[in-house]
């Protein structure tokens, strides 16, 4: 590597550039406000278990999320882009609301929710 190639790679804008990025791989949260879960942030992994009834928002990009056996949602609202949802075997789902693009809901076998769709690429799968 020659001296111009060095200090090119260890430009301030490249630095800038690749913190901005490492904090991109996994930011966001989870708020838990009186019935209402909402999971916001790009490529979280995250288990939602709570008792009585609620209403999941999952929102941003790349998010995995995972709904516990046995849970009650209300409403499961899914929008931004690419995230996937898994409802595990006895929970209940009443309406599950699709938004924003390249969302997948992985539910079992002869689930029953009644389903919106918005936006494109995004499904319900039977798994």
């Amino acid at each position: 590597m020659n001296l111009q190639n060095a200090i090119t790679l260890f430009s301030p804008r490249n630095f800038v550039c690749a913190l901005f990025m490492s904090m991109l791989s996994a930011c966001g949260g989870t708020s838990d406000e009186g019935h209402v879960v909402t999971v916001d942030g790009v490529s979280m992994d995250k288990t939602i278990d709570k008792t009585g009834p609620y209403d999941l928002e999952v929102t941003g990009a790349r998010n995995d999320v995972t709904v516990a056996a046995g849970n009650t949602v209300l409403r499961l609202s899914v929008a931004g882009l690419n995230n996937r949802i898994f409802v595990l075997k006895t929970t209940t789902v009443e309406r599950i609301e699709l938004d924003g693009s390249g969302n997948t809901v992985y539910v079992p076998v002869g689930f029953k929710s009644r389903i919106s769709r918005n936006g494109n690429n995004n499904d319900v799968v039977e798994r």
